[in-house]
């Protein structure tokens, strides 16, 4: 399990939580070199958690050997509710995510096996879950198989959730870029393997995440027609690759419009690699796999199995439609049967599977199976830094039987722990190393819904603020006369530690400075903006304090239409140039910069950093002609004797 850090941070979070609770015992001193255990148990009587339970009443053992209890608390849910902003970062999620007086609930929905009218009674069961059984210490999460893992944000209000799935257009979600040249390579006989492969990875994603920053459990309800446990195709090698009928890649050469054999090869050469990985993917060997990884990471699934849509095809077949995504599985799936993959993954998970039709059953079993409980820990007696699964056993010895608990662990070591910017190849390794996936998260808030955007900068003493309106309410008269703008900078605990006022201009932005009164690091950014008799209300989270050597990067885009402007909405297109810039706060020995892409590893894409030594910053300019679309991570490293900084700022392209 996480030692000492983990242990720290989790420590730290319990005074986010200010309800009043019965007194709890002094949490346990962690020993260096020691792996320290945390599991969740629920001790039942009548179905009613027993209260009062020591560490005396129970009994731990590992892989059959018994363990000595350190300690043990009483854990409840109850609580006023955080006043969580409605899109906080993913940093902020996940240090919530890690306190055991959290409860996570994570949706994840494919959107394929729904039409507007299947969709519609799932909405309002889901709705109704969301509003009246959520409670203050609940962190949901709700993302679609279809999207990218990096795009999971925890701790959201309810309300932006019911939001985001009660838009017309959230049922009809372009895909991911990298699905799109797949489905761009001819290789229709893969189709079914390309949305195995996009689902497999964002669960082993979420998964690995989740088992890096939590130990209590997990809820993952799973939405969908099934999961694919298809063995290799290994026929798929001696079939003639589509990629060769696809058209030739045509430029301009010598003055003369012909073939670009260099761009045609390397575009086949990739689609037959990818084609080739995904033919011999064994699923079956995969979904093992998946579920030995939940059970480790303590995450428990909810299956809720879906028919997918049977509509009459041309002369009167059935067929599966797939509400224009331009393939259909095979084999079809048969409506009137539960699939076996979503049956094993809930009973290998100590989950539950249900169907459309009770899918309310579903959602209180999520709130019923984890509710009150008791939070143990102890020392393994085992010092092996293997990477391997173990398995736990709890009793309780005035009955002497075993309850409801943590069952697996994975411990520390081994190269299932290795560092997952290693990864390699699609659903090869899983995730980006956990700062990159803190950068990346900011990008959750690119959604067409939001009203605004706000970045804020930490320099020394003040917070330099950008604030952008998106294009496309702009173009539409959004504010079109302006607006008011009051900017406070606040702390975890509320306080107030600076404010500014200023004004939106009809172009749809703004840039402020807000001093800071130098007692506490503010954290979140509260801008109101005012308007005609309007109001509307974001918080933003600020990059975590702490700087010493060079302060939060400012950003600044320039285009066609536009010169040095400062920079709040993190999405550009190619002709776009970014320009960084961090103010220098103490003197540097070495500074470091590298294009990281969404999975932490390092670009040949060279970047160069300057010192402008006048007003003592560090500038950086990124041409994005060579990039592809996708999203990726710049990456400042300033060492000054033996202290290291890293920056990381992310950005998307279009």
């Amino acid at each position: 399990m996480r030692t000492t850090l983990a242990a720290a941070v989790t420590a730290a979070l319990l005074g986010v939580a200010q309800a009043p609770q019965p007194p709890q015992p002094r949490p346990p001193v962690f020993r260096a070199g020691a792996t320290y255990v945390r599991l969740d148990a629920y001790p039942t009587l009548g179905g009613e958690i027993i209260p009062n339970l020591t560490k005396d009443d129970f009994e731990i053992f590992e892989d059959g050997k018994p363990q000595t209890i350190a300690a043990a608390e009483f854990v409840t849910f109850g609580g006023p509710d955080d006043a969580r902003g409605s899109m906080p970062s993913a940093r902020e999620g996940l240090e919530l995510a890690s306190d055991p007086h959290y409860r996570v609930v994570i949706f994840v929905i494919d959107r394929a096996v729904f039409d507007l009218q299947r969709w519609q009674p799932m909405r309002e069961d889901l709705r109704d879950f969301l509003e009246s059984q959520a409670g203050p210490r609940d962190l949901v999460g709700l993302i679609t198989t279809d999207r990218p893992w990096t795009d999971l944000a925890l701790g959201r209000q309810i309300q932006s959730i019911v939001d985001e799935i009660d838009t017309p257009e959230w049922l009809h979600a372009r895909p991911q870029e990298a699905t799109e040249v797949l489905n761009g390579c001819g290789l229709d006989g893969l189709r079914a393997r390309i949305r195995a492969d996009e689902t497999y990875g964002l669960l082993e994603n979420i998964i690995k995440l989740l088992a890096q920053v939590r130990d209590d459990r997990t809820n993952l309800v799973f939405i969908s027609a099934g999961l694919a446990r298809i063995p290799p195709d290994t026929r798929w090698a001696e079939q003639r690759p589509l990629t060769s009928m696809l058209p030739p890649k045509m430029g301009l050469v010598n003055g003369r419009i012909q073939r670009v054999p260099q761009a045609t090869d390397m575009h086949d050469r990739s689609c037959r690699e990818e084609g080739s990985r995904l033919a011999n993917t064994d699923f079956d060997r995969r979904f093992g796999e998946l579920v030995a990884a939940a059970r480790a990471a303590n995450v428990t699934f909810y299956p809720v199995a879906m028919p997918m849509p049977v509509l009459p095809m041309p002369g009167g077949a059935p067929g599966l439609n797939m509400a224009g995504r331009g393939f259909r599985p095979s084999p079809p799936l048969q409506t009137n049967r539960v699939p076996t993959a979503l049956l094993e993954l809930a009973r290998g998970t100590d989950g539950h599977l249900g169907t459309g039709d009770d899918v309310r059953d579903v959602f209180q079993r999520v709130v019923s199976d984890t509710g009150t409980h008791y939070l143990l820990g102890y020392y393994t007696t085992n010092s092996k830094r293997d990477g391997k699964v173990r398995s736990i056993r709890v009793q309780l010895k005035p009955y002497g039987n075993v309850i409801q608990s943590r069952r697996f662990y994975r411990a520390p070591g081994g190269k299932e722990n290795a560092d997952t910017s290693t990864r390699s190849r699609p659903g090869e390794s899983i995730g980006p190393p956990l700062p990159v996936a803190t950068a990346l998260g900011a990008l959750s808030r690119l959604r067409s819904s939001t009203q605004f955007f706000t970045y804020g900068a930490v320099a020394g003493n003040a917070v330099n603020v950008a604030i952008e309106v998106p294009p496309a309410a702009v173009a539409a008269g959004r504010w079109k006369e302006g607006a008011a703008l009051e900017v406070l900078a606040e702390t975890d605990n509320g306080d107030v530690v600076g404010t500014a006022r200023g004004r939106l201009t009809p172009n749809g932005r703004a840039a402020l400075r807000v001093p800071l009164d130098g007692r506490t690091p503010p954290t979140t950014l509260f801008v109101r903006l005012r308007a005609d008799g309007e109001s509307v209300v974001e918080r933003t989270s600020l990059i975590p304090a702490g700087s010493a050597l060079v302060g939060d990067p400012q950003a600044f885009r320039s285009g066609p239409r536009a010169l040095a402007v400062p920079v709040a909405l993190f999405e550009f297109e190619r002709d776009d140039r970014l320009k960084l810039e961090w103010p220098i706060l103490a003197a540097l020995d070495r500074v470091e910069i590298r294009l990281l892409d969404r999975n932490g590893k390092p670009l040949r894409h060279k970047l160069a950093v300057k010192e402008q030594k006048e007003d003592r910053r560090l500038i950086a300019e990124l041409s994005f002609t060579a990039l592809g679309r996708g999203d990726y991570v710049v990456e400042l490293t300033a060492t000054a004797a033996a202290q290291t900084e890293q920056k990381l700022l992310a950005f998307r392209l279009r």
